[in-house]
């Protein structure tokens, strides 16, 4: 196929498709007051900018963080500008509590729930979609649909009751933890072990679905994992992940001076995961970071396509510095440059369509119901 050829099929496949993409954490630089969602942010490279003091001691540094994208984080790679650019329709945005947030979760929390109806009130470009119907009508009238998630149940502080407040504030898809184990489960960097959910844990997960929530299983420990879908009584999605990121099949690696499972899911110890998730009729949403090329994203797309099917993939970017971007993926803009990729290996339109956003449109129609 021509190149002019891939390029319409290119365009015609984001004007007909509901494009949504699982994660970002757009609402910590736009809490933070560091951005205009409304501009195209353009952040100066790292040997240009100075930075300010105190960020070496940021608990990231230890994740392997550079000040650079401590400081920015995804800043420069979401905005109105590259969705509408990318065409995204809808943009999962995760309430995440950094470490130093810990002290008020849920004030900090209810923060970011603010940031988040302010930015949309202030943009006609956004919309708030807490339904199938408003995602489609979103798409409809050109709209961006900004979907509220919660990427680790910490902003709910010790009371799950106000996971019903956080539900009527648009909350429509949660994740019980964020890699370190907190009062509801373990969490998938395993410091501090303590075997799958808590009871106030399970007691979470049947009350995220009485309120017909979607459950995210993105950084959750392995026990819990296979424990909440036992619970499930509808798909579940895990939003942003990999199933090729580690060369290593090594159960347990030595990270943070502890024992601490590997972070991302691997083929072939995680095989198993995977499979569950698409009996559940789940959905993954691939990452786009830390690949040295599209050609090695795109493998890791085509290994999900092989263990789970094209009912059971989508988009889960992920994108957080400039530090660990792909190159051709640097920002949400470039969708385009992944579905070319992806057509040159041979894919066809029903996958294509299903993997930008037709297998979370059925996840959400089943859990969040008409």
């Amino acid at each position: 196929m021509s190149s002019s050829n891939i390029e319409i099929r290119v365009r015609n496949l984001l004007d007909q498709s509901i494009v949504i993409d699982g994660h970002s954490d757009i609402l910590i630089p736009v809490t933070a007051g560091k951005m205009n969602i409304a501009k195209r942010i353009e952040i100066p490279s790292l040997n240009e900018w100075k930075a300010p003091p105190g960020l070496d001691k940021s608990p990231l540094v230890d994740l392997g963080f550079n000040p650079h994208t401590i400081y920015f984080g995804c800043m420069g790679q979401y905005d109105i500008p590259r969705w509408k650019e990318g065409g995204i329709n809808s943009q999962l945005c995760a309430i995440y509590l950094e470490e130093d947030k810990l002290d008020a979760p849920f004030k900090k929390g209810m923060e970011m729930v603010y940031n988040f109806h302010k930015m949309i009130a202030e943009n006609d470009d956004l919309v708030l979609c807490t339904s199938v119907q408003e995602i489609r009508a979103a798409k409809s009238k050109g709209k961006i649909g900004c979907i509220l998630s919660f990427e680790g149940c910490e902003a709910l502080g010790e009371d799950i009751r106000m996971m019903d407040l956080y539900h009527q504030l648009g909350l429509k898809v949660v994740s019980l933890t964020h890699t370190k184990s907190n009062i509801f489960s373990e969490g998938c960097l395993g410091i501090n072990k303590q075997g799958g959910l808590s009871p106030i844990g399970v007691k979470l997960v049947n009350r995220l679905q009485e309120l017909d929530i979607v459950i995210d299983l993105v950084h959750i420990g392995k026990q819990a994992f296979f424990e909440v879908l036992e619970l499930a009584k509808n798909p579940v999605i895990l939003s942003h992940s990999t199933p090729t990121m580690f060369s290593s099949s090594l159960e347990e690696d030595i990270v943070l001076e502890g024992v601490v499972s590997r972070p991302r899911l691997e083929i072939p110890r995680d095989k198993k995961m995977l499979e569950a998730l698409a009996e559940n009729g789940g959905v993954l949403g691939l990452i786009w970071i830390l690949y040295k090329d599209i050609d090695a994203a795109v493998e890791d797309i085509e290994t999900a396509l092989n263990v789970m099917g094209s009912d059971h993939i989508g988009l889960g970017s992920d994108l957080y510095g400039h530090q660990f971007a792909t190159p051709g993926l640097e920002d949400i803009s470039k969708l385009p440059n992944l579905l070319k990729a992806l057509i040159k290996r041979g894919h066809s339109d029903d996958t294509l369509q299903k993997f930008l956003g037709g297998n979370y449109l059925r996840v959400f129609k089943e859990v969040w119901g008409n």
